[in-house]
Order: C-alpha cells, then sequence, then structure tokens
C-alpha cells in the first residue's frame, strides 16, 4: 500500500466539541484518530467555526495535541480577521497555518484573503467551485471558449494565481483529472480583473450578515 506519510489527511472540531470543552476537544481528536485507523496522527486539525467564548481554549487544546505528535500543524476555519487577531492576543504559542473560508469568483473578499496571506496564514478556498453554481456565466464562458478549458478549470486557475489553496470536491474521476489540469495555461491580468468583478458588495454583505448570524446562534 502507500505510506501513510504520503498523505496529508486533514479533520476538523467541531461545534459541539467546542462548547462542551478542552476534554470534548481532546476526545474529538482522538476519537478521529482511531476511527481513521490509520497512523497515530492528523496532519491538520481545523477548527471548524469560531465558536464565541470557546474557540481560544479549543485552540489551546489543539496546541496540547501537536505537543503530543498528534497533531503536526494546527488551521483555522471561517475565522474573519477580527476573531484572529482575539486569538493572537491570547498569547497562543503555535500559530495556525491556514484559514479556510469560502473564496472564488462568486464569493471574492479581496481585503480578507489578503489580510491573511500578509500574516503568513495560507487562504485554503471552500466552495472554490462555487458548487457548480454559475459555471455559464458570461465572463467565465467566454474565457472558457478562449483558452479551451472548462468553466471548472477557469475558477480553479483564477484561486491558484491568487495563491489559493484550492480544494474541488467531486465524487467523478473524469472530473478530479480534469480539476488538476490546470498549470499548462494562465489567465492574463484582464481575465483576473473580469472575474474579481463578478462578486458584487451586495454579494459580500450578504454573506457577512449570514456568518454574524450563524456565530451568534452557535
Amino acid at each position: 500500500g502507500i505510506p501513510r506519510a504520503q498523505f496529508f489527511i486533514v479533520s476538523k472540531v467541531w461545534n459541539d466539541a467546542q462548547k462542551l470543552g478542552r476534554a470534548a476537544v481532546r476526545y474529538s481528536v482522538e476519537r478521529s484518530i482511531a476511527d481513521l485507523n490509520f497512523g497515530t496522527y492528523y496532519d491538520l486539525f481545523l477548527i471548524h467555526w469560531p465558536v464565541p467564548n470557546y474557540f481560544v481554549e479549543t485552540y489551546r487544546e489543539l496546541e496540547s495535541l501537536q505537543g503530543e505528535k498528534k497533531i503536526r500543524h494546527i488551521g483555522l476555519s471561517n475565522f474573519s480577521p477580527a476573531e484572529y487577531e482575539e486569538l493572537i492576543s491570547n498569547n497562543i504559542s503555535v500559530p495556525p497555518v491556514v484559514n479556510q473560508f469560502e473564496v472564488s469568483p462568486f464569493m471574492y473578499r479581496p481585503r480578507d484573503v489578503e489580510y491573511f496571506q500578509c500574516k503568513g496564514v495560507l487562504v485554503s478556498s471552500s466552495k472554490a467551485l462555487h458548487r457548480g453554481k454559475g459555471f455559464d456565466h458570461p465572463i467565465i464562458e467566454i474565457i472558457s471558449k478562449r483558452h479551451n478549458i472548462t468553466a471548472a478549470q477557469v475558477v480553479l486557475r483564477w484561486g491558484l494565481q491568487k495563491g489559493l489553496i484550492v480544494v474541488a470536491k467531486t465524487s467523478n474521476f473524469d472530473r478530479m483529472v480534469e480539476n488538476r489540469d490546470i498549470l499548462h495555461f494562465s489567465l492574463g491580468q484582464d481575465e483576473m480583473a473580469k472575474l474579481d468583478s463578478i462578486t458584487t458588495e451586495k454579494d459580500v454583505s450578504d454573506r457577512e450578515m449570514l456568518e454574524k448570524e450563524r456565530k451568534t446562534q452557535m
């Protein structure tokens, strides 16, 4: 078989475990390792959402687990710059390596992306393909035809040129191969700018309001 070291395996701490305290966070990680049954550690463990009043202690427990070599790296998910600053201000000892949140031409928040990149935190784009919605957008169709590539390849290449970790989910093997085949072409500055323009200020405002509501209900 393929050696464990050739895999990079990621999981997340869910919200309910955070609210139950550090012991529950530890249990969720150790249970995930046992359920995986493929080695004794995870390469990366993310805090799925910054649950108010709990995410700092959740992070501290992940630091302890990293010290025990049960986690190699710690990351964040759906953290805003303000929540990141709150985390850092609590004198954590191990900086997060990544923040995963929704990024695509359909939900592009350049200030957030640039903020984390400037802090040395990698940005991983969840919903990088926007669940396939919007592939018929005129801007994407024009670029797709110009380069003789698929709409998915346009969107993924955009993310790659933004310096993102692009994660595309599919169960179709042919699409897996297609989604990886994005290194033989590049998008011009004008094409990138047009793709940037797909996201409107209202899109961003609506998304931020939704995230704020979700966090207050946790």
